[in-house]
């Protein structure tokens, strides 16, 4: 999938750096109360785990192709995808990059696509709700122990 100059394709194991960079990056810059390299080989593990696929948007530039957007959606057993993560570094937030992503996770969920957002996000969850996700319940993160907000979009 291609708009613009920004091309979405699965994430490969070369990948890993510059992902690790993107995503320490964009929570460095929403949350800073945390030490996200420290949190990073934990997170990339918890995704293998769940056998999440993780996509990026890359923008084509005269040398090579920047990773400026990443979005991990893991499978459920009820046929619903988990959007575990969607990052972006803060100078791309806003571009559209997340919705292209969003987009493209709508697309790949068969039913249900599933997320949490800690609840001081407000910027995320002004995104999620225009992208036409529900509350539909709370709970504390297990990494950090604020709290959540549980949303869904359905087909």
């Amino acid at each position: 999938m291609s708009i613009a100059a920004v091309t979405l394709r699965s994430a490969g194991a070369a990948d890993e750096p510059a992902l690790k960079c993107l995503w320490c990056g964009a929570w460095q810059a929403t949350y800073p109360a945390f030490d996200y390299e420290a949190r990073w080989p934990g997170q990339w593990r918890h995704w293998q785990a769940l056998e999440a696929e993780i996509f990026v948007a890359s923008r084509e530039d005269a040398d090579d192709a920047t990773i400026i957007g990443m979005l991990v959606l893991a499978p459920q057993e009820d046929d619903a995808l988990v959007l575990e993560q969607i990052a972006l570094p803060p100078a791309e937030q806003g571009s559209g990059v997340a919705h292209l992503l969003m987009l493209f996770a709508k697309q790949k969920t068969r039913s249900v696509l599933r997320l949490t957002v800690n609840a001081f996000n407000e910027r995320a969850i002004r995104f999620y709700e225009r992208e036409a996700f529900e509350r539909c319940g709370n709970g504390v993160n297990p990494g950090s122990g604020l709290p959540t907000f549980d949303y869904e979009w359905r087909r």
